[in-house]
This record gives structure tokens, C-alpha cells and sequence, in this order.
């Protein structure tokens, strides 16, 4: 029997029937994402800007490292390698966030974000280039700049900071250019001159939807005639079919971690504490801190609701995350169910539950009555 069919179990969850995401720290990954229905999600320079602030931030927290990005009116690619958490964490966090504020500031509820996010792992040596060239020319192939000049302009990209004309502080510029330094030529002048060359739309549609699937099949060439089902159950690969099986090893092996499912308790925790200090104006050390204020009693009382009523932790364990006694807890849950129930915050609820898509014990549920997620789909 092939080896692609005996490592099925390495990449399908059997409990839950769901395919994990191949990653590991160090992993690289072209990863997209699109408004719900292909509709533009970053309107304006407020948007973007809310977008970039949080890129930031995330970049920091996560260890993640940023070669190559893009903002588009309706969608967003990044290229990126797997830092200290796993790439699932770094996109709810940020998709889910940016989510809560776009739908606050539009007077909205729903849907923001299309489908789960796609993330491809990518096979470096072969494509990494390529996709640094993919993905910063797609302002240009979009329309939305009419030439390279305009395109060193367009702020919402790191073409320009490759070439010094602003700084990104987040982007890793260094080792994108350290792939330009085996000639005489300057790196910057070299990394302009590749970035002119054609892509051919056979390679354009591999680095959009990878060439390699991995599912129950096994290995499979990827299909680009029925782009619905693309990414229907499957993980997808952008290299040789021996970088695919390579992969499916990995997998199979203990090097591997396993994309975090919606279930993931983790995942739903961090998207949770985000969405409190956000709505509160506090830090995360504040709400576990000694300090007492109205402000900080509402953000510990919902948080503590939401972990125990909704994510089905244990009052120790609501107390030990919070920094508090379980006495403590069980006051706090009181005062969460209370505001739980007050129409003036049910709104706020209603952001959080439409922004989510972990959830684990149904998450959310009881407050909104059904459930609407926040997730990606790939770019154009």
C-alpha cells in the first residue's frame, strides 16, 4: 500500500472527522484570506491601519515571521513562517479581532470573513520568490495601481519597505533581500528587476491554490477547473510530490503540531481575553491584577462567564487564568450572567459570538441563539 494512504491518520482527526492543518514552528506558509462574498472588508485607511496596527502586535506576540504581505479592498495574503504558536492562532487572533471592530464601527452583525482561512505550506526552496512576487504585485494585476512607480507608492504592502522606501519593523526584510545577494548588482536593484518578470498564469494558479492536495485520497494532483472544491477537506501543498510526502511523514512523525481545531479551549481563550481588553480599554495584567474599578469588575465578571457558562472551564480553572481565589470566580460568574442578560450589552455579546469561529461546548451559543463564524478564504 502506498505511503500517502498509510499516513492518512497522521493528517485526519478521527474523533472529530476534521482535517488538521500541517504546521510546525518554522514552517512556511502562503496564507489568504476574503471578505464574506468577495465584498470589500477594508474600506478605508482607518481599516487597513486597524489591520496593520494589529499585524504588529501579533507579529510580537507570536513569533511569527512576515516576508511578504498585502492588503486588497477585499481580501489579504500573507507570506509567512510559523513562529512560537501555530499559524491558527495567529489568524483567529487577528481575523477575529479586526472582525469585532469592523462590524462595531460599520453598525453591523455577521459574517466578515469568508469560509476558514487557507494557509498552503509552501516548499521554500523552489517558491519562496515567487510568491514574495505574487503577492506584491497584486495592487498592479488588481488595477488599483497603474505601474511599478505607483506601486512603490501603494502603502499597504512590504514592496516597499524591500526597497527602503519606508520601514516596516515587523516585515523580515533582510532575509527576503539575502536572497539577492549572488551577484553584483545591489540586492534592492535586483529584488525591482525580478519582481518585472512574467508569471505565467499556469504557475500564478499554483501559487494560489498550491499543486499538491493532501485528504483521504492520499496525494492528489490539484484541479483548477472546479474552484469551489478546492479546498474542500484537504490540505493543500506548493512543491514536489516529494516535499508532499515529506510532509505526510512529518506528520505521521512527533515533529509535527497539528493545526488547532475549532474545539481548541485555547484558541477560544485568547480570542476572548483580545475581545475584553479591547472593549474595556484595559491590559490583560489589569484584569488579573489586584487594582478595583467598575471597568475592570465587568471585564473579570463577563470573561469568567463566558469561560465557565460557555467554554465549560472549571471554576478553578476560570480562577487560575483570571489570577483570582474560586470564590472569587463564583462571584464573578454571578455578576457575568447578570450582564449577560442586560440589553444594553447583549450587542456587544452578539460582536463577539459573530466575529468567533472557536467553539468549543458551542461557544456562545446560549447568549446568541445560533452561530455565525469568522474565517478566510483565498484571495485572487
Amino acid at each position: 500500500m502506498p505511503l500517502e494512504i498509510l499516513c492518512e491518520s497522521a493528517y485526519t482527526n478521527s474523533t472529530m472527522g476534521r482535517l488538521i492543518r500541517p504546521d510546525w514552528e518554522g514552517a512556511l506558509q502562503h496564507v489568504m484570506a476574503r471578505g464574506i462574498d468577495g465584498r470589500a472588508v477594508f474600506h478605508s485607511t482607518r481599516d487597513r491601519s486597524d489591520l496593520h496596527r494589529r499585524l504588529s502586535q501579533l507579529v510580537t506576540d507570536t513569533e511569527i515571521r512576515i516576508y511578504a504581505w498585502v492588503i486588497m479592498p477585499n481580501h489579504l495574503h500573507l507570506l509567512v513562517r510559523t513562529g512560537s504558536k501555530p499559524i491558527s492562532t495567529f489568524m483567529h487572533r487577528l481575523l477575529t479581532g479586526y472582525a469585532i471592530c469592523y462590524n462595531r464601527r460599520e453598525d453591523r452583525k455577521g459574517h466578515v470573513f469568508q469560509g476558514r482561512f487557507k494557509s498552503i505550506l509552501v516548499q521554500e526552496e523552489e517558491y519562496f520568490l515567487q510568491l514574495v512576487k505574487y503577492i506584491h504585485l497584486n495592487p498592479l494585476k488588481a488595477g488599483i495601481v497603474n505601474d511599478y512607480e505607483s506601486l512603490l507608492y501603494y502603502d499597504w504592502s512590504g514592496h516597499a519597505s524591500l526597497l527602503g522606501v519606508k520601514n516596516t519593523s515587523w516585515q523580515d526584510v533582510d532575509f527576503v533581500l539575502s536572497k539577492f545577494t549572488n551577484s553584483n548588482s545591489k540586492p534592492k536593484q535586483e529584488y525591482l528587476k525580478f519582481i518585472k518578470e512574467k508569471i505565467s498564469d499556469k504557475e500564478t494558479l499554483k501559487l494560489i491554490w498550491g499543486n499538491y492536495s493532501l485528504g483521504r485520497a492520499g496525494i492528489t494532483n490539484v484541479s483548477y477547473d472546479a474552484a469551489a472544491d478546492k479546498w474542500n477537506r484537504c490540505c493543500k501543498i506548493l512543491g514536489s510530490r516529494e516535499f508532499a510526502l515529506d510532509v505526510m511523514k512529518r506528520l505521521k512523525g512527533s515533529g509535527s503540531r497539528p493545526c488547532r481545531e475549532r474545539q481548541n479551549i485555547h484558541d477560544a481563550i485568547e480570542i476572548v481575553l483580545d475581545w475584553a481588553t479591547e472593549k474595556w480599554g484595559v491590559t490583560l495584567d489589569s484584569i488579573r491584577g489586584n487594582q478595583r474599578n467598575p471597568e475592570l469588575a465587568n471585564a473579570r465578571a463577563v470573561i469568567t462567564w463566558i469561560f465557565w457558562k460557555q467554554l465549560g472551564l472549571s471554576k478553578t480553572e476560570c480562577a487560575k487564568l483570571l489570577h483570582t481565589s474560586r470564590s472569587g470566580a463564583s462571584k464573578a460568574i454571578a455578576r457575568g450572567a447578570l450582564l449577560a442578560k442586560d440589553s444594553t450589552f447583549s450587542n456587544e455579546l452578539n460582536l463577539l459570538s459573530a466575529a468567533s469561529d472557536v467553539r468549543p461546548h458551542k461557544v456562545f451559543d446560549d447568549f446568541v441563539g445560533h452561530h455565525v463564524c469568522n474565517d478566510t478564504y483565498p484571495g485572487g
